[in-house]
Protein backbone atom coordinates (compact mmCIF):
# COMPACT_ATOMS: atom_id res chain seq x y z
CA UNK A 1 0.00 0.00 0.00
CA UNK A 2 1.17 3.50 -0.84
CA UNK A 3 2.91 5.14 2.15
CA UNK A 4 0.83 8.31 1.83
CA UNK A 5 -2.37 6.24 1.90
CA UNK A 6 -1.23 4.72 5.21
CA UNK A 7 -0.58 8.19 6.66
CA UNK A 8 -3.95 9.50 5.46
CA UNK A 9 -5.79 6.52 6.92
CA UNK A 10 -4.02 7.07 10.24
CA UNK A 11 -4.85 10.80 10.22
CA UNK A 12 -8.48 10.11 9.34
CA UNK A 13 -8.72 7.56 12.12
CA UNK A 14 -7.21 10.03 14.61
CA UNK A 15 -9.72 12.70 13.54
CA UNK A 16 -12.72 10.77 14.86
CA UNK A 17 -14.71 12.79 17.37
CA UNK A 18 -15.25 11.00 20.61
CA UNK A 19 -18.61 11.38 22.32
CA UNK A 20 -16.86 12.67 25.44
CA UNK A 21 -15.27 15.45 23.37
CA UNK A 22 -18.66 16.71 22.29
CA UNK A 23 -19.97 16.56 25.84
CA UNK A 24 -17.03 18.66 27.08
CA UNK A 25 -17.15 21.30 24.34
CA UNK A 26 -20.90 21.93 24.36
CA UNK A 27 -23.15 23.48 26.94
CA UNK A 28 -26.48 21.74 26.87
CA UNK A 29 -28.86 24.62 27.36
CA UNK A 30 -31.96 25.57 25.47
CA UNK A 31 -30.24 28.77 24.32
CA UNK A 32 -27.31 26.84 22.82
CA UNK A 33 -29.69 24.45 21.08
CA UNK A 34 -31.65 27.31 19.48
CA UNK A 35 -28.43 29.12 18.55
CA UNK A 36 -27.15 25.99 16.75
CA UNK A 37 -30.50 25.59 15.02
CA UNK A 38 -30.64 29.24 13.96
CA UNK A 39 -27.07 29.16 12.62
CA UNK A 40 -27.86 26.03 10.61
CA UNK A 41 -31.11 27.40 9.17
CA UNK A 42 -29.55 30.75 8.29
CA UNK A 43 -26.56 29.11 6.62
CA UNK A 44 -24.27 31.28 8.69
CA UNK A 45 -21.18 32.11 6.60
CA UNK A 46 -19.07 32.90 9.62
CA UNK A 47 -18.88 29.34 10.88
CA UNK A 48 -15.89 27.03 10.82
CA UNK A 49 -15.17 24.54 8.07
CA UNK A 50 -15.26 20.80 8.56
CA UNK A 51 -11.47 20.92 8.49
CA UNK A 52 -11.56 23.23 11.52
CA UNK A 53 -13.60 20.64 13.39
CA UNK A 54 -11.69 17.50 12.48
CA UNK A 55 -8.18 18.90 12.12
CA UNK A 56 -7.46 17.48 8.66
CA UNK A 57 -6.74 19.94 5.85
CA UNK A 58 -7.66 19.33 2.23
CA UNK A 59 -4.18 20.34 1.06
CA UNK A 60 -2.82 17.06 2.46
CA UNK A 61 -4.89 14.99 0.04
CA UNK A 62 -3.21 14.44 -3.33
CA UNK A 63 -5.25 14.01 -6.53
CA UNK A 64 -7.16 10.75 -6.84
CA UNK A 65 -4.90 9.39 -9.56
CA UNK A 66 -2.08 9.19 -7.00
CA UNK A 67 -3.83 6.19 -5.40
CA UNK A 68 -5.01 2.80 -6.60
CA UNK A 69 -8.74 2.07 -6.69
CA UNK A 70 -8.36 -0.18 -3.63
CA UNK A 71 -6.59 2.60 -1.69
CA UNK A 72 -9.26 5.12 -2.69
CA UNK A 73 -11.99 2.77 -1.47
CA UNK A 74 -10.23 2.39 1.89
CA UNK A 75 -9.72 6.16 2.23
CA UNK A 76 -13.33 6.96 1.31
CA UNK A 77 -14.68 4.33 3.70
CA UNK A 78 -12.50 5.64 6.55
CA UNK A 79 -13.47 9.24 5.74
CA UNK A 80 -17.16 8.32 5.76
CA UNK A 81 -16.81 6.62 9.17
CA UNK A 82 -14.97 9.67 10.51
CA UNK A 83 -17.72 12.00 9.27
CA UNK A 84 -20.34 9.90 11.04
CA UNK A 85 -18.61 10.60 14.38
CA UNK A 86 -19.45 14.29 13.75
CA UNK A 87 -23.06 13.43 12.79
CA UNK A 88 -22.25 14.26 9.17
CA UNK A 89 -22.61 12.26 5.99
CA UNK A 90 -22.40 12.71 2.23
CA UNK A 91 -25.31 11.57 0.08
CA UNK A 92 -24.00 10.54 -3.30
CA UNK A 93 -25.35 8.68 -6.32
CA UNK A 94 -24.65 4.95 -6.35
CA UNK A 95 -22.94 5.03 -9.73
CA UNK A 96 -20.23 7.55 -8.78
CA UNK A 97 -16.71 6.22 -9.33
CA UNK A 98 -14.60 6.14 -6.18
CA UNK A 99 -12.07 8.58 -7.66
CA UNK A 100 -14.85 11.14 -8.19
CA UNK A 101 -16.26 10.54 -4.70
CA UNK A 102 -12.78 11.00 -3.20
CA UNK A 103 -12.58 14.48 -4.74
CA UNK A 104 -15.97 15.49 -3.36
CA UNK A 105 -15.07 14.17 0.10
CA UNK A 106 -11.88 16.22 0.11
CA UNK A 107 -13.87 19.35 -0.88
CA UNK A 108 -16.13 18.71 2.12
CA UNK A 109 -13.20 19.60 4.37
CA UNK A 110 -13.40 23.18 3.08
CA UNK A 111 -17.19 23.43 3.43
CA UNK A 112 -18.55 25.56 6.24
CA UNK A 113 -20.07 23.13 8.66
CA UNK A 114 -22.40 23.48 11.62
CA UNK A 115 -22.15 20.52 13.94
CA UNK A 116 -25.07 19.31 15.95
CA UNK A 117 -25.27 16.93 18.85
CA UNK A 118 -28.61 15.61 17.69
CA UNK A 119 -29.58 14.26 14.29
CA UNK A 120 -27.48 14.24 11.15
CA UNK A 121 -26.32 16.87 8.68
CA UNK A 122 -26.24 15.60 5.09
CA UNK A 123 -24.11 17.02 2.32
CA UNK A 124 -25.86 16.19 -0.94
CA UNK A 125 -24.43 18.96 -3.14
CA UNK A 126 -27.48 18.75 -5.40
CA UNK A 127 -29.60 21.83 -5.99
CA UNK A 128 -31.81 20.06 -8.51
CA UNK A 129 -30.27 22.10 -11.34
CA UNK A 130 -28.51 19.24 -13.10
CA UNK A 131 -26.33 21.26 -15.52
CA UNK A 132 -24.40 22.78 -12.59
CA UNK A 133 -24.50 19.76 -10.28
CA UNK A 134 -21.27 18.70 -8.58
CA UNK A 135 -22.08 15.08 -9.50
CA UNK A 136 -21.96 15.99 -13.22
CA UNK A 137 -22.99 13.03 -15.43
CA UNK A 138 -23.75 10.93 -12.34
CA UNK A 139 -26.45 13.31 -11.05
CA UNK A 140 -29.74 11.47 -10.56
CA UNK A 141 -31.61 14.67 -11.52
CA UNK A 142 -30.01 14.62 -14.97
CA UNK A 143 -32.43 11.98 -16.25
CA UNK A 144 -35.43 14.09 -15.26
CA UNK A 145 -33.74 17.27 -16.46
CA UNK A 146 -33.10 15.83 -19.93
CA UNK A 147 -36.52 14.22 -20.30
CA UNK A 148 -38.48 15.65 -23.19
CA UNK A 149 -42.02 15.29 -21.88
CA UNK A 150 -44.22 17.52 -23.95
CA UNK A 151 -47.41 17.89 -21.98
CA UNK A 152 -48.16 21.44 -23.09
CA UNK A 153 -50.98 20.30 -25.38
CA UNK A 154 -52.50 17.89 -22.87
CA UNK A 155 -55.45 19.17 -20.85
CA UNK A 156 -55.17 17.44 -17.49
CA UNK A 157 -58.47 18.78 -16.19
CA UNK A 158 -61.29 21.01 -17.21
CA UNK A 159 -60.14 24.61 -16.82
CA UNK A 160 -63.41 25.52 -15.07
CA UNK A 161 -62.83 22.92 -12.35
CA UNK A 162 -60.24 22.88 -9.64
CA UNK A 163 -57.82 19.95 -9.77
CA UNK A 164 -58.65 18.87 -6.21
Amino acid sequence: MNELAVFLLRDINNAHRLHEDYEEETEHTLEVYFEELENYLNGSDSGPTFSDHCGIESQYFPPADFFSVNELELICEAFDKMMLTYNLTIDYPENVPVSFLYGVMVKTLDAQTSLTGQGMVHFDYCSGFAPDCVWKEFCPCLEVWNREDDTSDVDLWDQDELPF
